[in-house]
Parts: structure tokens; sequence; C-alpha cells
């Protein structure tokens, strides 16, 4: 692939990530939302104002936002009853995923476009040395014809595809443990 090649492949696998990230953040978030309004059932004691509260205030997030009707109505609402791979709680998954499938085609784009920068201003310093040999320099068509640039793939960015979504997923767990927790004491 030449270094023009790579610098549009670059700009798609930008755009694309950011395609891929925005929707399935918000789809994400709009389920857990969710998750929380039904887990946010009546109780006594202090706990009671608290699920109160948060009842309330999903309520109104879903009233302010209604250009994210399509979210509120189609997004899946993980089930804890069920099997981690039964419908909803399958679909919530992959979602979560698509997160993270985003940044890492954002970050393979990124470092694309840095590779990119960094042989255009490469190429510029040697056809001024190229210039300066005279008739025996190679033109800039040469120099560029010779600079090839590897594929870049979305998996070999591992912080974000591999670390980052476990690491999210561990503390939320602990995270909705401990409020279910406090939530059962009362």
């Amino acid at each position: 692939m030449t270094y023009q090649q790579a610098g549009r492949v670059a700009i798609l696998k930008r755009i694309l990530g950011w395609i891929v990230f925005i929707p399935a953040l918000l789809s994400t978030l709009v389920s857990l939302l969710g998750f929380v309004y039904q887990h946010s059932e009546k109780s006594a004691g202090i706990n009671a104002v608290m699920l109160d509260f948060v009842h309330v205030m999903v309520d109104m997030v879903r009233f302010n936002t209604p250009f994210l009707n399509i979210f509120w109505y189609n997004s899946p609402v993980p089930d804890v009853e069920k099997s981690l791979f039964s419908g909803p709680n399958l679909m919530f998954i992959i979602i979560y995923f698509l997160i993270f499938v985003g940044l890492a085609l954002q970050a393979s784009g990124a470092r694309m476009s840095r590779q990119v920068k960094f042989i255009r201003e490469g190429l510029e310093d040697q056809m001024i040395l190229e210039q300066a040999k005279g008739s025996e320099g190679h033109t800039r068509a040469q120099l560029e014809e010779r600079v090839t640039l590897p594929h870049h793939t979305i998996f070999l960015q591992y912080f974000p595809l591999y670390i980052l979504p476990i690491t999210i997923a561990v503390v939320a767990y602990f995270a909705l443990k401990l409020l279910g927790q406090m939530a059962g004491a009362a």
C-alpha cells in the first residue's frame, strides 16, 4: 500500500471508528439506565429514597433526550435472571464490545495517520537531498513508489480491544454488586 492510499485508509478507519463507537456507547448507556430504572423498585428506609431519586433521574434523562428515542425503545436491557447468552444479554454484550471495536478502529487510523505524516515529512527532506545531487538524484515519483506501508489491523490495538473492555466490565460488575448489596441490606 502506498503512503497516499494509507492516508485515505487512515481517514476512513478514523471516521468508521467514530461511526461505530458513538451509537454503541449511546446504546450501552441507555441500556444501563434502563437496567437501573427496572431495578429501582419500591423498598423501605434510606434505600427507598435513593432508589426513588435514581428512578426520577432516569425518567428526567429519558424525557429530556427525545432525540435518543431510537435508543430508548430499541436498546437491549440486560436481565440478570436469564443466561448470559440469552437474547437481550447477548445483544447487550455485542453492543458493549462494539464500543471497543470503534475505539480500536480509531486508534489504528490514528497510528496510520501519524506514520503517513512522518513518511510525508521524510520524503520532503529526502527530496531536498535528491535535488542537491542534481541529475543523479531520484525524482519524487521514484521515491514514492519505493515507499510501502504494511496493513494495520485493529486486532493489534491490544489496550482498547482486549484490556479495556474486561477492566470496565469487572469494575462495573463490582459496582453493581456493591449497589445491589446496599439495596438488599435494608
